[in-house]
């Protein structure tokens, strides 16, 4: 039997659409341009993992040609996130640290924003500025020489998906593939706190583009939006944390006021983060207990427990309609 690739059409737009990311990237990095080069590479690595279970090779040995060809491509793929994280990073920043300003403005007297606050500010924005300046050359450089090595990757992992036959190849299910990776992150990550939950996020982010894969199916989608609720609220927190050391970097003991502003925002994003985060959780962990059979239950534990000593449609369930 050979595999189901019905996931290559939407492997294949995913492809496309990041090459044409990282074409613009190589001219213009914008703020738009670098975070759809960061959301692009973590999307197709989703679509891998998702075709990759669905082959029935989780757990399969690393010279196999369909694992080695998805590592492969995985390793460019990382590449280039990495070049764009930090850029992005600098533009939430200073996204958030304008908001900022203008809230305590409006709280102002009449006359504005108090003048050492506003100059504050200014210098700490002119620092990330300069910063994303340096960040974003290495991005620039390069770029142009990924986007041509995509299609390159795309074919070869499809032309071993293709001509290898697969004991266990199931039909895709976005659902499932997703509801399967948070359990396995939520089982290897129990205790969650300052230190790891960011990463509990990246984790998340990647089930939820397994669920946005399947167009069209109204659980998976209802399941993409609350892994979505709870990355948002988690990258919210993350992002004013980020700023708050920046901050301290670049201000110092001269910017204690606006700095301290910054820190209350960054302490209540933690606390919304880390409520909203034990909700979500437990409602997609009673998802994925609802439909996965006992013996994956246990397999999951037993994977995730080895991940940390080494480190069709359903009916839309009332619990994610919220």
């Amino acid at each position: 039997m050979v595999v189901d690739m019905r996931i290559d059409p939407h492997l294949r737009g995913l492809t496309d659409a990041l090459k044409e990311t990282l074409t613009r990237c190589a001219s213009d990095p914008d703020v738009e341009s670098v975070h759809d080069t960061r959301t692009g590479t973590r999307r197709i690595e989703a679509a891998l993992e998702a075709a990759l279970r669905d082959a029935g090779l989780e757990g399969a040995e690393p010279d196999d040609p369909r694992i080695a060809a998805a590592r492969t491509w995985e390793g460019l793929l990382k590449r280039a996130r990495r070049a764009a994280a930090p850029v992005r990073d600098l533009d939430v920043q200073r996204g958030l640290l304008k908001r900022l300003v203008e809230e305590l403005g409006a709280a102002a007297p009449p006359d504005g924003l108090n003048g050492d606050l506003a100059e504050q500010a200014a210098r700490l924005d002119r620092a990330l500025h300069a910063e994303r300046d340096v960040r974003v050359a290495p991005l620039k450089k390069i770029a142009s020489k990924w986007a041509e090595r995509l299609d390159g990757h795309c074919a070869a992992f499809v032309d071993a998906m293709t001509q290898r036959q697969a004991r266990h190849a199931r039909k895709p299910d976005a659902a499932r593939a997703a509801l399967d990776a948070f359990a396995r992150l939520a089982t290897q990550m129990q205790q969650l706190d300052a230190g790891n939950l960011h990463d509990f996020r990246k984790g998340a982010k990647k089930a939820r583009y397994m669920a946005e894969a399947g167009m069209g199916d109204e659980y998976a989608g209802a399941v993409g939006k609350a892994l979505k609720k709870l990355q948002d609220a988690i990258g919210d927190w993350h992002d004013w944390l980020m700023l708050a050391e920046d901050a301290h970097k670049y201000l110092g003991e001269n910017g204690a006021r606006l700095t301290a502003a910054i820190e209350g925002e960054r302490d209540l994003r933690f606390d919304a983060a880390m409520k909203l985060t034990t909700r979500m959780r437990g409602k997609l962990m009673g998802e994925w207990l609802a439909k996965a059979p006992a013996r994956q239950t246990r397999r999951v534990a037993a994977r995730a427990s080895r991940d940390s000593a080494s480190n069709g449609t359903h009916p839309m369930p009332q619990s994610l309609k919220k």
